[in-house]
């Protein structure tokens, strides 16, 4: 190969291998849920490690389970959230070898870097009571998003990642039945946008470091899917909820910004879709427990191409060749006083990031376990605050990791090095009636 052919070929690998993590880039570092979702929806659950999500007790309950909406009173109630996220997630490389001249090259720059970048995540609920049994409601939430970015962008996996972002938005128009005493049902639609914005990677060529960066920025117009619920009530003191969240499609439609390329690209994006089980149980007047399994279908994205629109070629992909992920919480609330609410929660979250190969720099996700506490004070009868606070012990782990492109000789540059991480969640919310 000559000289120029093979630096047009490495500038478009680096750039597409950075949009193959970037589109997935949900969570810092994916330390907030499994995969690349943001599970910060709700101050009120923050503060029970989401137990009970699913199972009512506030009107953000309709986030995992929109038949919580139906336990509105009379009138307009809404509740908004602001969930202050502080990640460190610290990622030491071992060695980068192969890849032709660009591994020697890359092996004595900066081998530890904190990926982790501070958010704040904004959840928004309103629900209005038609009648005695019908509730109208939406949602505004960003279900997946975030960002991540090494402290050194002239580090040892700049090929693989030197930044990226992506943006969600998600509106759901909600109604809810009670087709029972006790039991009421409900579904929504999801209207669903997303941006990539800004990502950003290395676009190697023959010459020394730093390596020119290579942005790629696109967006998706909308993507539809649905929501459905059920909760039921059998007896004073014991509510049941599940939920369902469907999966989205996104047609992504974007563009490469390199030294040596500039055109179109566009990637097929499936969102996956989630189920959530919760139970709460009122133990006494002024005690109660909670808890909640859920189900993530991430094992559904696969491998996802990423194609010029010029000539359809695939240029590179999106390797998500991961596993279903689960989440399991337990948490208690008891009212210390008519205005002050106390609750507490654990929960353990299986990632469905399990291998080191599977392992991005820009995702570098693995098991955690959370631990929460939080608190609900009555301002008065028509104002409440919540606030909850959470740290996550997230399990050290190995990567092994080739860059997503298709080109020689990126496909040979293999980094192999390890991940540890942790993060502080704070969250505030308040409930309001008219």
């Amino acid at each position: 190969m000559r000289r120029v052919s093979s630096g047009t070929s490495i500038s478009c690998a680096g750039v597409t291998g950075a949009l193959a993590a970037s589109v997935l880039i949900g969570s810092t570092s994916g330390v907030l849920a499994g995969g690349f979702e943001v599970r910060e929806q709700s101050a009120y659950f923050q503060g029970m490690s989401f137990a009970g999500s699913a199972a009512g007790g506030n009107l953000s309950s309709m986030f995992w389970n929109p038949a919580a909406a139906g336990e509105v009173g009379a009138g307009l109630t809404m509740n908004s959230n602001y969930t202050l996220i502080l990640p460190d997630s610290e990622i030491t490389v071992d060695s980068v070898t192969g890849g032709g001249p660009f591994g020697p090259a890359l092996s004595p720059l900066d081998r530890e870097v904190d990926i982790g970048k501070d958010a704040i995540v904004p959840a928004s609920y309103a629900a209005w009571r038609y009648d005695s049994r019908t509730v109208f409601a939406l949602s505004l939430n960003s279900q997946f998003g975030l960002a991540t970015e090494p402290d050194n962008s002239n580090w040892a996996g700049q090929v693989h990642s030197r930044t990226a972002e992506l943006f969600s938005i998600n509106a759901t128009p909600t109604v809810s039945y009670d087709v029972a005493p006790g039991v009421t049902v409900a579904g929504g639609i999801q209207f669903q946008y997303i941006d990539l914005k800004a990502l950003k990677s290395a676009a190697p060529n023959l010459g020394p470091t730093p390596y020119p960066t290579a942005t790629i920025e696109g967006d998706d117009e909308l993507g539809v899917g649905f929501t459905a619920g059920l909760l039921w009530k059998p007896v004073p003191g014991t509510a049941v909820g599940v939920g369902f969240r469907s999966s989205i499609e996104h047609e992504l439609e974007g563009k490469v910004n390199a030294p040596t390329l500039h055109q179109p690209i566009s990637a097929d994006l499936e969102l996956p879709e989630k189920v959530t089980l919760s139970l709460r149980q009122e133990l006494a007047p002024n005690t109660r427990v909670m808890g909640t399994v859920e189900w993530t279908n991430w094992s559904r994205l696969g491998v996802i191409p990423i194609t010029l629109d010029s000539t359809g070629t695939a240029i590179s992909k999106l390797d998500f060749q991961w596993h279903d992920g689960w989440f399991f919480a337990l948490g208690g609330e008891y009212d210390y006083s008519p205005k002050v609410t106390l609750r507490a929660g654990v929960a353990y979250e299986i990632s469905p990031i399990q291998n080191a190969s599977e392992r991005l720099l820009q995702l570098p996700d693995a098991d955690r376990f959370w631990a929460s506490i939080g608190g609900t004070y009555k301002y008065s009868d028509f104002i409440t605050f919540n606030v909850g606070y959470t740290h996550i012990f997230v399990e050290d782990a190995d990567i092994e990791r080739l860059p997503a492109s298709t080109s020689p000789p990126l496909t040979t540059l293999l980094l192999t090095g390890s991940v540890e991480s942790s993060v502080d969640i704070v969250s505030v919310g308040w409930t309001t009636k008219w």
